[in-house]
């Protein structure tokens, strides 16, 4: 049984039904003033693109921001073959460029988004006619196969099990995660590692820079929220190791967020019970 996502609810009781109907374009600007064109930037281009409908103020929206980073990480952060996009559909009017980038740093999100300067719930409104299927309120996902098929609106809950189905919806459409090119930019990150993990103690985080960065190092809860700062400071290219010692936080799975620059990692941990 579908659950109410928000305040915004389409008061339907017909089965959602998927449509041959390929994806509508649209252009966007994110919130850092990139634009992005669904056919020419990314389908024409052979990727998947993920695109995320939400707003600033839904609790569902907020509760599954952590696990949608850690898939948008698992899947090349925008340099392989998927792109993610989180576009605001904004029922109350508020979400502006600057609304959008708090919920962004809020709530731990890297992908790009749009809010309401960029044309975003004009875009939302294109699949949310009912021509893919009907729609239940915030967030709802849709999958864009490079072929421009639509998988749409895979849900459960706002927590794993929903990332789970989205995951399976990215590999359907052929796309492998890996990174084939990525031009002229260097990752400053060759490696992100934590061990052990589990931990119930003291956990070791293992990263590797290929130039001088201003690192900041944070555990956060899967609400987004910073319960621990492990490292803030600078670091010289190389192999680092930072000890993070976790004995305080409560048992249960958390996400490292490890910023160099303006690059940014995430991975998950799970702390142990005794």
């Amino acid at each position: 049984m579908k659950k109410v996502r928000s305040t915004i609810l389409i008061l339907a009781l017909t089965v959602t039904v998927a449509f041959s109907q390929t994806a509508p374009d649209f252009t966007v600007t994110d919130i850092n003033g990139e634009t992005h064109q669904l056919y020419a930037d990314y389908l024409d281009q052979g990727k998947t693109v993920v695109l995320d409908f939400f707003f600033v103020d839904c609790p569902p929206c907020q509760a599954i921001a952590p696990f949608f980073e850690t898939l948008y990480q698992d899947w090349g952060a925008g340099q392989a073959d998927v792109e993610f996009l989180s576009i605001t559909g904004d029922p109350n009017g508020v979400d502006d460029d600057a609304k959008v980038t708090q919920f962004k740093n809020t709530y731990g999100l890297t992908s790009p988004a749009v809010s309401n300067e960029g044309n975003g719930p004009p875009t939302v409104q294109l699949y949310t006619d009912g021509t893919f299927g009907t729609f239940f309120g915030y967030p709802t996902f849709v999958v864009v196969a490079p072929d421009g098929t639509v998988e749409w609106d895979p849900w459960v809950d706002a927590g794993q099990a929903t990332i789970d189905l989205i995951d399976a919806a990215i590999q359907a459409t052929g796309a492998t995660g890996q990174i084939t090119a990525i031009g002229d930019v260097e990752d400053l990150f060759e490696g992100l590692t934590v061990y052990p993990n589990p931990s119930n103690d003291i956990a070791i985080i293992d990263f590797e820079l290929s130039e001088k960065a201003d690192v900041k190092i944070q555990v956060l809860n899967m609400l987004g929220q910073d319960v621990l700062q492990v490292f803030e400071g600078n670091k010289f290219p190389g192999s680092h190791q930072e000890q993070m010692n976790v004995s305080k936080l409560q048992p249960g799975t958390y996400l490292i967020r490890v910023t160099a620059n303006e690059t940014v990692r995430t991975i998950r941990f799970a702390k142990s019970v005794r």
